[in-house]
């Protein structure tokens, strides 16, 4: 957890890949054709056992992160963990809501905050899971600072496939986000240039 942690990540996918010796950053949004959903797994040489995250990383159309989760399991242990992380300037008390679709809310309560990110962990089970199997959608809902509260929901699409499918290569999630910042790049540019545009005719239509 502390190396989770002190990576100060934007994301768990990203933080997931970081703790687990990969050099990749990934956005789920990106990574398959079918599910926005990426399991990697690795050895953890500290402890000689296989940890496996599937993760999903919401951003904007722009790139803006939003919110990401994964879900983290190691070799020969019951205990499963959904790491969350949502961005800075929400209240931290009384910590973020966690559902899976209507259903019943469980409390997650804040564990770190970085410039960039604040994380949370909570402990689940394997009937949480199946939740997230049978489910359409996963809501993480945070407060902001006017205490209204902000729902983030993750798409369950093609879940179940990842969570019981073979962990995703290194390689192959370098290549996609290399797509992934080709791609952020081209409509930052196309944001950027409506821009310039829209004051050039502002500027027209003064004169």
């Amino acid at each position: 957890m502390k190396s989770f942690l002190m990576r100060g990540m934007a994301g768990c996918a990203v933080a997931a890949l970081a703790m687990l010796g990969g050099t990749a950053a990934v956005s789920a949004q990106q990574a398959d054709a079918d599910s926005p959903w990426v399991k990697v797994c690795n050895t953890d040489p500290n402890v000689n056992k296989e940890i496996c995250l599937v993760t999903q990383e919401l951003r904007t159309a722009t790139g803006q992160f939003l919110s990401s989760v994964a879900i983290r399991e190691i070799a020969g242990e019951a205990r499963k963990t959904l790491l969350i992380a949502v961005p800075t300037g929400m209240l931290i008390q009384p910590g973020m809501r966690v559902q899976v679709d209507a259903g019943k809310q469980t409390e997650a309560k804040y564990g770190i905050c970085f410039p960039n990110a604040c994380y949370s962990e909570l402990v689940i089970d394997d009937a949480f899971v199946a939740q997230l199997k049978k489910g359409s959608k996963l809501v993480i809902t945070a407060l902001n600072q006017q205490a209204k509260p902000v729902p983030l929901e993750l798409t369950l699409a093609g879940f179940t496939k990842v969570y019981d499918g073979a962990a995703m290569d290194i390689g192959e999630i370098q290549k996609k986000q290399e797509q992934l910042q080709s791609e952020l790049q081209r409509r930052a540019d196309e944001a950027r240039q409506k821009l310039i545009d829209k004051q050039k005719e502002q500027a027209q239509s003064g004169n």
